[in-house]
């Protein structure tokens, strides 16, 4: 049997960098802070500070 758990598509952060735009593979549940390819910071997005590009706009927006 295959455990799979029930977060591992629900994707707690981008899958592809805002800034350069390259995949980005989760790690074991961990946040990561930056892009391992461009170094782009990722807490102002994180925050809510700046919009991550094509994504969804909130609703009520």
């Amino acid at each position: 049997m295959c455990f799979r758990p029930a977060d591992a598509s629900a994707g707690g952060g981008p899958n592809k960098c805002p800034e350069c735009g390259k995949p980005i593979q989760s790690m074991g549940g961990l946040v990561l802070k930056s892009c391992p390819f461009c170094k782009c910071d990722f807490t102002p997005y994180l925050n809510g500070e700046k919009a991550v590009p094509g994504a969804p706009a909130a609703p009520g927006a």
